[in-house]
Formats: C-alpha cells, sequence, structure tokens
C-alpha cells in the first residue's frame, strides 16, 4: 500500500563518525531530498542541530535515522519518541538490526519519496526493581550476579509457576534480540515478528534449557546481589531487589520489504543459509 511521503528527517549518528567520509556522503545524499535535523553536538553543512532526543517531536518529524551499528540503532530505540519510526542505516560491522547499507540508499531514497515503506511494530520489554523504573529494552535484560564466590540461585516466576537453579544469571529477550546476547548464550532464534519472550539461562551448574513463553509478566530474583543490563548497558548494580518485566510499547521500524528471519540471515554468512 503506498503511503505518504517522507519529508523530514531527526539523524542520530554514532559517536565518532561524525568526521569519516561515509558519513559525509550519506548526509549528502540525504540533503538533496530531505530536510534534516542532527541529534546532539554534531553539525553538518548548516543542518539544523537538536541538542536532545526530547527535541524530535512527530508533528515536526516524520522519520528517525539511525547512523551506526547495533548499538547506536538501540540508543534510538530507547530514545525515540512514541509516534516516529526508526531507520536503521549500518555505518558499523554487521549491523544485524540495521536496515539499509549505505550502497542501499539511492533506491531507498527513491522509495521514500513515493511513500513505497511500511512501518513494522517490535516487541519491546519493560522493567522494574524495587522503585526504579529501567529503560526499555528492544533486545534483552540481563541479570547477572555481582559478585564471584559462591553461583547465586536464580527464581523465575512466570504464567504462575516459580522455576529455581543455579547459574551466573538469566537473561529474557524479545524476538529481535534472539540474535543478540541470547543467540551467544545458546538461545533459539525466533521470528521477529511473533510476540513471545525467551528465558535464556547463562552457564547454568545442571543443564536448564531456553523457554519460550507468551507475553506476560515475569520476575527474575535471586539469592545473591546482581547488576542488570538493558540491551548491554549496565542499568543497576549490587541490587537485591528482583526485577519485574512487562511488556513496554512497541518500537516502529521502516521497512521497504518483508524479510523473514532478515537478522538471522545477517548473522550467519551468505553460504550457510540461503
Amino acid at each position: 500500500m503506498k503511503r505518504r511521503s517522507i519529508r523530514r528527517l531527526a539523524v542520530n549518528v554514532k559517536d565518532g563518525l561524525e568526521d569519516s567520509n561515509v558519513f559525509r556522503d550519506v548526509m549528502e545524499v540525504l540533503s538533496r531530498d530531505f530536510e534534516l535535523s542532527l541529534i546532539g553536538p554534531v553539525s553538518y553543512q548548516g543542518t539544523e542541530r537538536l541538542d536532545s532526543f526530547k527535541k524530535v517531536s512527530p508533528s515536526r518529524h516524520d522519520l528517525m535515522v539511525s547512523l551506526g551499528g547495533d548499538g547506536t540503532l538501540l540508543h534510538v530505540a530507547r530514545e525515540a519518541p512514541a509516534g516516529v519510526p526508526i531507520l536503521g542505516i549500518n555505518l558499523g560491522g554487521r549491523g544485524i538490526l540495521n536496515e539499509l547499507e549505505p550502497t542501499d540508499l539511492p533506491i531507498a531514497v527513491r522509495q521514500l519519496k513515493e511513500g513505497r515503506y511500511y512501518i513494522e511494530s517490535r516487541t519491546r520489554l519493560g522493567a522494574t526493581m524495587g522503585k526504579k523504573t529501567l529503560p526499555h529494552a528492544l533486545n534483552e535484560i540481563y541479570m547477572i550476579r555481582s559478585g564471584y564466590v559462591d553461583t547465586p540461585t536464580f527464581y523465575i516466576k512466570s504464567m504462575g509457576q516459580t522455576l529455581g537453579a543455579r547459574m551466573d544469571g538469566i537473561m529474557v529477550s524479545t524476538p529481535t534480540g534472539s540474535t543478540g546476547y541470547s543467540y551467544s548464550a545458546g538461545g533459539p532464534v525466533i521470528a521477529e515478528s511473533l510476540e513471545a519472550y525467551i528465558i535464556t539461562p547463562v552457564l547454568p551448574i545442571y543443564r536448564v534449557p531456553s523457554l519460550v513463553v507468551p507475553v506476560s509478566e515475569i520476575i527474575i530474583s535471586s539469592d545473591a546481589a546482581c547488576d542488570v543490563m538493558v540491551d548491554g548497558v549496565r542499568a543497576a548494580s549490587g541490587q537485591t531487589d528482583a526485577v519485574a518485566i512487562t511488556k513496554a510499547p512497541p518500537s516502529s521500524f521502516l521497512r521497504f520489504r518483508p524479510r523473514p528471519f532478515k537478522q538471522l540471515r545477517k548473522l550467519l554468512s551468505e553460504n550457510a543459509i540461503r
């Protein structure tokens, strides 16, 4: 279905890339057809500068553009205001979560101008730890022991049942995050469009399988002090409170065509899967 054209873009670039040739090349292509704003201290040929994500609003911006790798896109997903979809352009390494490579821009710009795109929603996690509200997670929330004396017991309460096992940590991931740390820890890869959570044990004393569960509240606790990581960023240290994980408002991403298991195809080499 044809959609309205995109006109005004808010751009966030990974720190350290603002002086690179590829950044200037991407900005030159985008500036030919769109009105641009840059978030933070970065500037480009008189483009409007916004000092924070709070200055991005659905009434003034049609799209947020993330220039960098997966970490940059995760940062944008945490900070982007509701109602403004995100387009990731990979200026980093593998860029599993990003939609485009810089070489894709000429075709993508034409499709944006013609309204030939669609908006995809991705499940996110919300969480509280005691009285503290944690940032929303697009990939995962990871609770890991703070010390390295005895292996603690972690307790997982989901769907009215409580399970306990000794391990180094426990991870709750979204389908988007199934190709991230959860995958490295032995978790399954599931279709990004599903509404489900993955519970992945990390280094259990005895083998404990990963679980795929329906979207519902999950409470994780431990008998030892723990750190909590949200999308790879430390959100709490040395805490003893349980973490209550719930469904957060979804993130919206701009896509050009459906590609099931796109992240898995990027994760593996081209020769490994066809």
